[in-house]
């Protein structure tokens, strides 16, 4: 297992070879993250804000490397990258009350947990940080973490969620983690995927088949979303793979059009939605009955109202 590592370079105050962090700090050279920690301002403007998040980690993580971190803060080290521009750093205290501090919160809890190592750094395993964020965060968030952390970790399953949840001595957060951790899989590739699972059972739709194959015209394809007894393929699209990330934008739009042809021409509808979409949740309805759907049950209207934007603190 890997962790992520910084994004931007760490400059300790202390290290050697490194000096006048204050003047650069007062200057607005240099951004202090934690006590004698910067990073070159420049590089920290650009950052989109889950990167940023993951930077204050292995900034707090720099100051006192013993600590362990927990909850959405191991997420991001595990790889799972939420944008949460003001969430503070998570640790795992053994002794003293849970605060918050400079960016920084401290965890206690009377249920020991899985601790792991890797490269020197303590955090907790990814299922139990699943469970801890599935019981303090909403139900979409605490899907999507849970799936990603699933990917993550390839050998935790849904039952394994469940009983550690069920196993804690702590009551607190046990009824709501259990929302997310009943449906979580590991299949959806993206937290955008997980969250839209969410928002569609909420919405009174079947529950589609996730990552789906499809042959045709001499070409395999995968769709988000299927389903099956409509023939319809919901396709969830952050702008990532539009920016670079995944190689050439041009050729990435052209491939993606074409896939997206093929995808129309061979099924009986096709819906298309972003993060926008579905944090609205009106145009994803739409877009949805526009491909053909129709909710079978009705709208759990006090879950989707109390559904917050992924990324909003």
């Amino acid at each position: 297992m890997q962790l992520l590592p910084s994004p931007l370079s760490l400059l300790l105050s202390h290290d050697e070879g490194v000096s006048h962090t204050e003047r650069g700090w007062r200057s607005g050279a240099l951004t202090r993250l934690a006590r004698g920690v910067y990073v070159n301002t420049d590089g920290w403007r650009l950052l989109p804000p889950w990167e940023k998040q993951l930077v204050r980690v292995h900034a707090v993580l720099a100051v006192d490397p013993r600590r362990v971190i927990c909850g959405e803060s191991a997420a991001a080290l595990l790889g799972v990258l939420v944008a949460h521009p003001s969430r503070p750093v998570h640790l795992l205290t053994e002794t003293g009350a849970s605060r918050e501090y400079r960016g920084v919160r401290t965890h206690s809890s009377v249920d020991a947990r899985e601790i792991i190592v890797v490269d020197g750094i303590r955090l907790t395993s990814p299922a139990a940080t699943a469970v801890d964020i599935a019981r303090s965060r909403p139900p979409a968030e605490g899907l999507a973490y849970a799936d990603a952390l699933m990917r993550a970790d390839p050998t935790i399953s849904r039952a394994s969620l469940i009983a550690l949840n069920d196993a804690l001595a702590s009551g607190r957060g046990r009824r709501q983690a259990r929302w997310a951790l009943e449906r979580a899989t590991g299949r959806p590739e993206s937290i955008l995927e997980s969250a839209s699972l969410a928002v569609i059972e909420w919405l009174g739709y079947e529950a589609p088949t996730v990552q789906q194959e499809f042959f045709f015209e001499g070409h395999v394809d995968r769709g988000d979303f299927y389903w099956e007894d409509v023939d319809v393929v919901g396709e969830s699209d952050g702008d990532f793979k539009y920016l670079g990330d995944l190689g050439d934008p041009a050729q990435t739009i052209i491939d993606e059009k074409r896939r997206e042809n093929r995808l129309r021409r061979n099924t009986a509808g096709l819906a298309r939605w972003g993060w926008t979409e579905l944090h609205e949740i009106e145009p994803l309805d739409a877009a949805l009955r526009a491909a053909g759907l129709h909710p079978v049950r009705p709208r759990d209207t006090m879950r989707l109202t109390g559904f917050r934007p992924l990324g909003r603190d």
